[in-house]
């Protein structure tokens, strides 16, 4: 005679028993410190079926498992104030009892923080902080957009022994903007250390193009290989007007604004497209014309 199969899901303790020749199954977890108890810090964690766990505090976690198979607990998405590492995530189930040996911890990463000076009134410049997700081994990068001088703090902490840098993405209109002490390693032990960045702002030239010509739902892009930045200032247009380039030079800095892509149907020439920086004569840079036809 055939035996009917029972299944009994006990929810909280994720266990489903299952009659004759069925599986049996029981829950994998551990606990997690670090977190703290205020909900300040999110953690995901997620096993290898792709089911996610979303913790806020520390304490206890589980995930169901059949009782013969493998498991992979991993960090799925990391808090930005601490940074969260899992031991005992990986093996495979070798009975019906939970298993609750899998240890996540996490500790506190790194504010980093520091100063604006000389920035114009109504003026607004973007940081960038490049820095490896411990994770992947991959740079990233994190901006923030700041509207007046005084202390700042970056919004992505960083995450204790991987570096940091901190760059000037986007500077003021006609300012020039230099980043000092911006790159180093943090350190969890010393959470003050990096509050000495220093983000300087002068006078600089801007340099302006006149579009003429382009046809309405065009698009042209301009270049200006400048050594005001480390990559080329590029400006994307569809109509004709007056245009600057994100970055404006310092007396003695060199441009040289091309063409990089030609509108569609059009051919677009650049006049008075080269020259240097001049802070007492500021027009020059300011006389660059693209005719398009």
């Amino acid at each position: 005679m055939n035996k009917s199969k029972l299944v009994a899901i006990l929810g909280g303790l994720g266990i489903i028993l299952a009659g004759c020749g069925g599986f049996v199954y029981t829950s994998v977890g551990g606990t997690v410190t670090g977190l703290g108890t205020t909900g300040a810090n999110s953690v995901q964690l997620m096993n290898e079926q792709n089911f996610i766990r979303t913790l806020t505090a520390d304490g206890p976690f589980s995930f169901n498992v059949a009782s013969n198979a493998n498991y992979s607990i991993i960090v799925s998405s990391q808090p930005n104030l601490v940074n969260c590492t899992v031991a005992n995530g990986t093996g495979k189930m070798t009975g019906e009892g939970a298993l609750n040996n899998i240890v996540v911890t996490c500790v506190p990463n790194v504010p980093v923080s520091g100063t604006l000076s000389g920035m114009a009134d109504s003026g607004a410049i973007t940081l960038n902080n490049n820095t490896v997700n411990p994770a992947t081994s991959v740079a990233t990068d994190k901006t923030m957009s700041l509207s007046a001088n005084g202390a700042f703090q970056l919004t992505n902490y960083v995450v204790s022994g991987y570096r940091y840098n901190v760059t000037v993405a986007m500077p003021p209109a006609a300012q020039y903007c230099t980043v000092a002490n911006g790159t180093g390693v943090a350190d969890n032990k010393y959470p003050n250390a990096i509050n000495n960045v220093a983000v300087s702002c002068v006078p600089a030239v801007p340099v302006k193009v006149t579009v003429n010509g382009l046809t309405a739902g065009n698009t042209l892009t301009l270049s200006n290989a400048t050594t005001a930045k480390s990559t080329t200032d590029t400006l994307a247009i569809s109509t004709i007007g007056i245009y600057n380039f994100g970055w404006s030079l310092l007396n003695g800095m060199t441009y040289a604004v091309t063409v990089a892509t030609q509108p569609t149907g059009q051919t677009c020439t650049v006049q008075n497209a080269s020259g240097v920086a001049d802070i007492t004569k500021p027009d020059a840079a300011s006389n660059i014309v693209v005719n398009c036809a």
